[in-house]
């Protein structure tokens, strides 16, 4: 699962409330001293290096994931506030809410944590339209999809078991499958007997699947980068959802964006009544049948006369990405990069200027679903 790379331990503790970090470490059967303060520098520190190693490389495994949601997805906090009644201050910080949201149970704090991840997960992904679909997900046919799951990776000699939760967002439904990848052995050091020790572990991977039923678009975010595996994967959800026995081609491989407006210059570099404007800052493109690959960056690319690569413009266009400045009432444009990758991939950032933009790019003939 992604992890924020910025993670501080100091500055999350110093950000949380001190009454509801003193719970948090007792669920986790740590006795916290009376007179602890949080934020105490030296004072944490002795009281951090006291818990035995293995339970605080999990505590702060699960902090990170609280920090995580914090920093990344409050509105993820706040609908599990809601859906779980829980109570909080209008001005308390994202690290404090978050923990609340912890404290209420794992039923809570998953329905945050999953939110979160389909809010990062989302901004990659590879789509595949499926046509003529009859859609069911009732319990038989996820029991049917998880049990395919399992025997596929299984026969990969990956995983015995996956652990399939399922999300609703509008007209999407979201399916995040946890699973095991390639058993990994390290050498280690064991303290307790003062020698070398080999140890053994299967390292965990998290999938995730969102079907649009408006338009029958299946998209994918794999922790691998395995055609096979996503070929797999579009074929065992068609089968057990969609009740399609065979995946034709244009499912696998259709183009859902396309790059050609933006290289033969009919693509509006103009912006609208949301959009200020777009400047195109890279292009990567074949030439030759694939002898040569280039790519170009610039700050506005659209105004060099030769960035259709070649004198004939002959150049095939790989990906590339585009700058939007979105319009802020009072405020800077806000600046936001997208990467357009055919066939089937469009790096887009969830956030809540994401429908301006692909309604922007569906008008332009890039975003073709």
């Amino acid at each position: 699962m992604p992890k924020h790379r910025s993670f501080k331990l100091e500055k999350f503790i110093k950000s949380a409330d001190d009454a509801l970090l003193r719970e948090y470490f007792r669920k986790w059967d740590v006795s916290v001293p009376g007179g602890l303060v949080f934020d105490s520098g030296e004072g944490f520190d002795r009281f951090w290096d006291s818990i035995e190693n293995d339970r605080r490389i999990k505590i702060e495994e699960s902090l990170q994931c609280i920090n995580d949601t914090a920093d990344k997805a409050r509105d993820c906090l706040e609908l599990a506030c809601r859906e779980f009644s829980i109570e909080k201050q209008d001005d308390e910080t994202s690290e404090t809410t978050a923990i609340r949201v912890y404290l209420k149970g794992d039923e809570a704090f998953s329905l945050a944590f999953d939110a979160y991840l389909y809010y990062v997960l989302a901004e990659k992904m590879s789509h595949h339209k499926f046509k003529n679909v009859t859609i069911d997900f009732g319990g038989a046919r996820v029991a049917q999809f998880k049990s395919a799951v399992e025997q596929f990776f299984k026969g990969c000699g990956k995983s015995d078991h996956c652990d399939i939760r399922q999300r609703r967002d509008g007209d999407k439904r979201i399916f995040l499958v946890a699973r095991g990848d390639y058993v990994r052995t390290h050498l280690v050091f064991n303290d307790q007997q003062g020698k070398t020790d080999i140890k053994s572990f299967r390292p965990a991977k998290e999938d995730m699947l969102v079907f649009g039923s408006r338009n029958n678009i299946l998209s994918l975010n794999l922790s691998g980068r395995s055609d096979e595996v996503k070929k797999r994967y579009i074929e065992m959800f068609g089968h057990a959802f969609l009740g399609v026995d065979r995946i034709d081609e244009e499912t696998l491989n259709g183009s859902l964006v396309d790059v050609e407006p933006i290289k033969n210059r009919t693509f509006s570099f103009g912006g609208n009544e949301y959009i200020e404007s777009v400047t195109l800052t890279e292009v990567s493109a074949k030439m030759h049948n694939g002898a040569m690959r280039l790519v170009l960056r610039s700050n506005d690319l659209a105004n060099t006369r030769g960035y259709g690569i070649g004198f004939d413009g002959a150049a095939e266009f790989v990906s590339v990405k585009l700058k939007f400045f979105i319009k802020r009432e009072g405020k800077k444009s806000k600046r936001m990069t997208v990467e357009i990758k055919p066939p089937e991939n469009s790096r887009i950032p969830q956030k809540k200027e994401k429908q301006i933009i692909e309604e922007y790019l569906r008008e332009q003939g890039v975003l073709l679903v």
